[in-house]
């Protein structure tokens, strides 16, 4: 039997093997919340389930009404996403001083006319915290979200205010109401 040891203390490498695929389980489902393009089955495969669950609420009109939040300071995103029934969710981190953030704030809040979905203003000043831990480095950028098996996936993020960009981001990952 083969044994590793450090000092006085001995193992052998069935164990050493089995408490490394435990580390490598645990860093999988912790990463695959972060870089689902890298670590999914495939683009393609991650692009159908967005289409399959887009369609699916979209034919049995299985969404809820569309909603504009600004994040309040103490609210939580978490909150929010528990909370909605839509199947998009929009984010956009922004601050009230920067000048295309608030150009582009009318046409973001519009999507709700035309779009099913929840969409959040964050401001960076505020929430400081959601700033860094979604890794804001341009202001404003939008984190666009479909829900697939109860599980949020980042679907898209727009640096910039650029309209035609968030416009076929809405088109692309939003269900349309009705007319």
């Amino acid at each position: 039997m083969a044994l590793i040891c450090i000092g006085s203390v001995c193992f052998s490498l069935l164990h050493v093997g089995v408490i490394i695929l435990f580390i490598v389980n645990y860093f999988y489902a912790h990463l695959k919340k972060y870089l689902p393009n890298f670590l999914t089955r495939g683009e393609e495969e991650r692009n159908k389930q967005i289409e399959a669950s887009l369609q699916r609420r979209e034919k049995n009109k299985d969404y809820a009404g569309s909603t504009y939040i600004e994040l309040a300071e103490g609210d939580t995103l978490s909150g929010v996403l528990e909370s909605t029934k839509n199947v998009s969710v929009v984010l956009k981190f922004g601050a009230t001083w920067c000048k295309p953030c608030n150009k582009i704030k009318r046409f973001f809040k519009n999507q709700t006319i035309t779009y099913a979905v929840t969409l959040v203003d964050v401001d960076v000043d505020i929430h400081e915290t959601l700033r860094d831990e979604y890794n804001i480095k341009a202001l404003p950028t939008f984190l666009f979200y479909v829900q697939i098996k109860n599980d949020w996936v980042l679907t898209e993020r727009i640096e910039g205010s650029n309209e035609g960009d968030v416009e076929k981001a809405f088109q692309k990952y939003c269900v349309p109401k009705d007319s």
